[in-house]
């Protein structure tokens, strides 16, 4: 004879957790809404730009619409002494590697300065160096392949795009055409930056005299964090630590 058995409590346990994993599912829903178009940071990792994408990679590519506000910046930070020639694509750049390192030399400049990162937007060309090799590396910008400058062994930026321009990387066109050039603008900390005469002896920046005046640094010895000077219609700027410089932009033109 079967005896009718009432589970007690089973049909409330049963419910609880169809409440609890209700509530989990709302959470996450909100949380997606709310971080639509954000690239998440794990712990420990610092803030990224606001207009950077969601990214599954270390490093990821990203096609600027032409219609975009972002768009429009970029161009006409390029357009000011390129007038004659057509942007045919804008890729904005995401390397947490590289960001991440970045941002951490822009801490140290910060504190060594009491605040006088003076970040800028400048322009580099590759010469024959693939832009890819840059932006898709861990050291991005690096001085060891650059070639004996006017001053000295460095990362060469412009404030100018024609001067860049000059340098700029050209793939070849199978087709016959005309081949797309493309130079990158890239985010710069020129810091407390020495001008100066050309000089190709320099190995870093010269020597502060005096020392350090930061309320948080303490130090005898420290030097400029970068050099600029003037050449062929256009200010550049040289840094002697690849770290000082991100690629944020590739920028294709014919």
């Amino acid at each position: 004879m079967q005896v009718p058995m009432r589970m007690e409590g089973f049909e409330h346990l049963v419910h609880k957790a169809a409440t609890e994993i209700q509530a989990e599912i709302i959470q996450l829903i909100q949380s997606s809404r709310s971080g639509a178009g954000k690239v998440s940071v794990p712990p420990g990792k610092v803030s990224v730009p606001p207009e950077w994408q969601d990214q599954t990679e270390t490093v990821e590519v990203f096609k600027l619409q032409s219609s975009s506000q972002e768009w429009t910046v970029v161009s006409s930070k390029f357009s000011i002494t390129m007038p004659h020639v057509t942007i045919t694509k804008i890729l904005r750049i995401q390397n947490q590697w590289l960001w991440e390192k970045y941002v951490q030399e822009k801490s140290r400049i910060n504190q060594k300065n009491d605040g006088g990162v003076n970040e800028m937007e400048l322009f580099h060309g590759t010469r024959t160096n693939t832009p890819e090799k840059i932006y898709n590396s861990e050291e991005g910008f690096d001085m060891r392949y650059s070639s004996q400058g006017m001053w000295g062994m460095a990362n060469y930026f412009a404030v100018n795009a024609s001067y860049s321009a000059m340098y700029a990387y050209a793939s070849i066109s199978l087709l016959g055409g005309s081949s797309q050039k493309t130079i990158f603008l890239a985010k710069v900390l020129t810091g407390d930056s020495y001008e100066c005469a050309p000089d190709k002896t320099l190995r870093m920046p010269p020597q502060k005299l005096g020392g350090s005046t930061s309320s948080e640094v303490q130090l005898k010895q420290v030097h400029y964090d970068s050099v600029n000077g003037y050449t062929r219609g256009s200010q550049v700027y040289m840094t002697y630590s690849n770290n000082r410089a991100y690629p944020a932009y590739l920028i294709s033109y014919v």
